[in-house]
């Protein structure tokens, strides 16, 4: 992953200058044209690739914020302490740049408020739907620890499978006593809140629609560890030889199993 700071430019000569980085002066090539002392800009690598406005600056420091929070919970700070910690030092890096104390914990309050209801929503689950728990593991996590977003769509195949096993279903007998697959075609996946590394997270499954040779699925999944929706995954399968050439309408049985699956998940309940 590629990574630029902020940066205030002190000098500029030809395509060299000096940039002012965390109380340091530096070196760095300009690759940007029409840049003067006292731009902000963004440094990758010890070159200035983008001069910034003021909108922009703004929207990398609340990315700043978040980051900064988490490196303070990370190594053991409580909830309202790192954020305490993460907005001070966020103040004097944006007063570095020119941005007011004010103007800032103005943008990361909206930028919380937005936040918090896109977690918040209400989503759809079935009162019958099938689910399973599952602890976000170091392995399915990225730098920062959080988890990588196509590992959701794996916790949810894997929540898939043990609901088709419960029916008795199972992909071993699918593939063994019918020659067939069931693989996902189709995804549609909104990231609604991140899940951290050890994270308890509840998935819930369910059948939306039952056709020849296809059915739709949909997962919700629950973060318990933050009482918030992390993801909610649209998923489209179908049924295929095991070679995944061509494909085959639903054996009689398995559509029939699948079908009083798809029945059972019709009540639905608003889950948060």
């Amino acid at each position: 992953m590629c990574w630029g700071v902020l940066a205030k430019l002190v000098r500029v000569d030809g395509v060299e200058g000096e940039v002012e980085v965390g109380g340091a002066t530096i070196r760095a090539l300009i690759a940007v044209e029409e840049a003067k002392p006292g731009d902000v800009v963004l440094l990758h690598a010890g070159v200035v690739i983008e001069k910034l406005d003021r909108e922009s600056i703004l929207a990398n420091l609340t990315v700043y914020y978040d980051l900064v929070k988490y490196h303070y919970t990370f190594n053991g700070l409580s909830e309202e302490e790192a954020d305490r910690k993460a907005r001070e030092d966020l103040v004097k890096l944006a007063q570095d740049l020119g941005i007011s104390p004010e103007e800032l914990l103005e943008v990361l309050r909206e930028n919380m408020r937005e936040q918090e209801d896109k977690a918040s929503k209400q989503e759809s689950v079935p009162e019958s739907s099938f689910f399973i728990d599952y602890v976000v593991q170091l392995a399915e996590t990225d730098y920062l620890q959080v988890m990588h977003y196509t590992n959701y769509i794996r916790v949810c195949e894997r929540a898939f499978m043990a609901m088709l096993s419960s029916a008795g279903i199972s992909y071993s007998r699918l593939i063994h006593e019918y020659g067939l697959f069931i693989p996902t075609v189709e995804v549609n996946a909104k990231i609604k809140s991140p899940s951290r590394l050890d994270n308890t997270l509840r998935v819930y499954v369910w059948i939306e629609e039952v056709g020849r040779k296809h059915l739709k699925y949909r997962c919700v999944v629950h973060n318990l560890t933050t009482d918030r929706i992390a993801a909610d995954i649209e998923h489209v399968a179908v049924c295929t030889d095991t070679a995944i050439t061509s494909s085959h309408e639903l054996p009689e049985d398995i559509k029939k199993a699948l079908e009083t699956l798809s029945r059972s998940n019709r009540s639905l309940k608003q889950h948060r």
